[in-house]
């Protein structure tokens, strides 16, 4: 089934992603092997990850890390591939077996069902037919049997009394209290996560692997998906134990209300032993793993001067409020959407000298909002006000931001990859998306992610749009000392991570130096960045910003001569790394 609308084709992808009971065979149990559980990664014999059945596993880590375990455990990455293997040595099992992971329909038929986050909708379907997409091909025998034997009218008749049931059940199970025979176009955020869910449990999927880096949800919204986790892994399949449910994650605040235990996986390490969460302890055991796991040099060292708080507040409050770069009540929306809201109410101040970080990944509002004040290059619809030295100026286009001494830049451009012409991938700007959608070329229903990394194809191509290479950009931070800019806006400018000496290393180490030297000439510099570590050794102050508002702040704009900010205090004022 490939089903294009707004050029993508999600059909292909919904039924990739579904468990699908067919395809590849699976090998035959191993007498030597563990006890079964959902999900069994082993290297050399020894348990690396264990999700047994019935549970809510929660997996952390950085985005690229947990984007590439997803890959893995779907047949979509783009390493060595090979029956019941991950890498090297690793052997992964499903309900006690070697899981065959060559291809989206290998994984599927192994049993594993991946969630998006409400990114696999069929949108022209109903939400009825949505919940059965992908599971065509394990029936398809039985189907052709029922025929032959019954007649194509009693075929019919059984097969849609059985598809009946299996939609009642999984919607009833995720807690979607709509008509199967809804159009799926009219769900909400929330509810387009919970059809890819009760997909997953309709299709009867020993595991259920969940990438929650979707779009944000409201607090009400984040309650009902995690208690929808909690119920799927509490229903048993028919004649099988409950699913293992597998979490990717960057969010520890609450994760003990839906997962029993965590585990935490560093860039190029090994996963953590399992952290046990319960409503009283576990979580701060996860946000240190993480911080240790991320690199920050000083993660466990109490953090010297400075603030941390974490108490929901939209505002960030400056000692110095008529100097440097101030904006105020900020509100940006989705480029494809006027009514998803990505920055909301958003202020902060930036006193000149300083340097201010806005930690967060893609779609949290930390890059976004850097962006969208740059000549509103970013949302369909923008809304607030920008002052330098305490006088309102327009930046409503990039020559008037620039003029007024508003500069912005990045290695790592905000994109959306959406296909045309028979699926060939583009990836396109913010602002390109928001006319699309206007003209009619773009579906605006679709979550358009937001990604700072093209896809490979059109990487390759010649004349494509995209970033300045490595050393270009480095060059660009020297730059911008010789310029009139008052206020500099950096997104995501710290490079790839490296070990002392190395070519990286060298390269973040100058970064470091040049952000810090734009600060000393007078400046107010605010950087955005997902690296929790970099944003500690650079700035004198941190804000997280989840959801497009702020979650907490670390650090004190009075006291720019304290000791350095830590990884892990960056990590505690969000949470989590998202």
């Amino acid at each position: 089934m490939d089903i294009h609308h707004g050029g993508e084709s999600t059909g292909d992808l919904a039924g990739a992603l579904a468990s699908v009971r067919g395809g590849e065979a699976t090998a035959e149990p191993d007498s030597s092997r563990v006890p079964p559980a959902a999900l069994a990664i082993l290297r050399d014999g020894r348990p690396l990850l264990e999700v047994p059945f019935g549970t809510v596993h929660a997996v952390l880590g950085p985005v690229p890390v947990l984007r590439h375990l997803i890959a893995q455990l779907s047949g979509t990455s783009t390493g060595p591939r090979g029956a019941a293997r991950v890498s090297g040595s690793e052997t992964v099992l499903v309900d006690g077996r070697p899981a065959r992971l060559s291809s989206r329909a290998a994984s599927s038929a192994s049993g594993v069902a991946v969630v998006t986050a409400g990114q696999a909708i069929s949108w022209s379907q109903t939400i009825g037919e949505n919940v059965l997409l992908g599971s065509e091909h394990g029936v398809g025998l039985r189907e052709a049997v029922m025929r032959l034997l019954r007649g194509p009218l009693a075929d019919r008749t059984s097969l849609r009394q059985s598809d009946a049931e299996r939609i009642h059940r999984a919607l009833g199970v995720v807690g979607l209290d709509r008509s199967p025979a809804d159009s799926a176009g009219a769900l909400s955020v929330v509810e387009r996560r919970l059809v890819e869910l009760a997909r997953a449990v309709a299709a009867e999927a020993s595991l259920i692997v969940i990438d929650d880096s979707g779009p944000a949800l409201r607090a009400d919204e984040v309650e009902r998906w995690q208690q929808a986790m909690v119920e799927v892994a509490r229903a048993p399949r028919t004649a099988d134990p409950a699913p293992g449910v597998l979490l990717a994650t960057g969010a520890v605040t609450g994760l003990a209300s839906v997962a029993s235990a965590a585990t935490v996986i560093a860039v190029g390490g090994d996963p953590s032993p399992p952290i046990r969460l319960s409503a009283v302890h576990g979580e701060r055991e996860v946000l240190a793993a993480l911080a240790a796991g991320v690199g920050g040099v000083d993660a466990f060292r109490p953090l010297a001067g400075g603030s941390s708080t974490s108490d929901g507040a939209s505002v960030i409050a400056s000692s110095v409020t008529a100097a440097g770069l101030t904006v105020e009540h900020w509100t940006a929306s989705h480029p494809a959407d006027p009514e998803r809201i990505v920055v909301d109410d958003l202020s902060f101040a930036c006193a000149p000298g300083e340097v201010l970080g806005l930690f967060g990944p893609p779609d949290s509002g930390a890059g976004e909002v850097l962006l969208s004040v740059f000549g509103r290059s970013y949302g369909a619809r923008t809304r607030g006000s920008v002052a330098l030295d305490g006088a309102a100026v327009d930046v409503s286009t990039t020559d008037l931001a620039r003029a007024a001494g508003v500069l912005y830049t990045t290695e790592h451009p905000i994109r959306f990859d959406l296909s045309f012409l028979g699926g060939v991938p583009s990836s396109v700007s913010p602002d390109a998306l928001t006319r699309m959608v206007r003209l009619g070329v773009a579906d605006p229903r679709r979550d358009y992610r937001a990604t700072t990394v093209p896809s490979g194809l059109v990487a390759a191509l010649p004349g494509v749009h995209r970033g300045p290479d490595a050393d270009q950009f480095t060059e660009s931070l020297r730059i911008i000392a010789d310029t009139g800019a008052r206020a500099v806006l950096l997104a995501e400018p710290f490079g790839r991570a490296g070990a002392p000496g190395s070519e990286d290393g060298r390269r973040r180490a100058e970064r470091y130096a040049l952000i810090r030297s734009l600060a000393a000439s007078g400046r107010a510099v605010v950087v955005s960045s997902e690296d929790p570590a970099a944003l500690a050794a650079v700035c004198d102050r941190v804000v997280a910003v989840r959801a497009g508002r702020i979650v907490g702040t670390v650090g004190a704009a009075e006291a720019p001569d304290s000791e350095p900010l830590d990884t892990r205090a960056v990590i505690e004022a969000m949470g989590g790394l998202a």
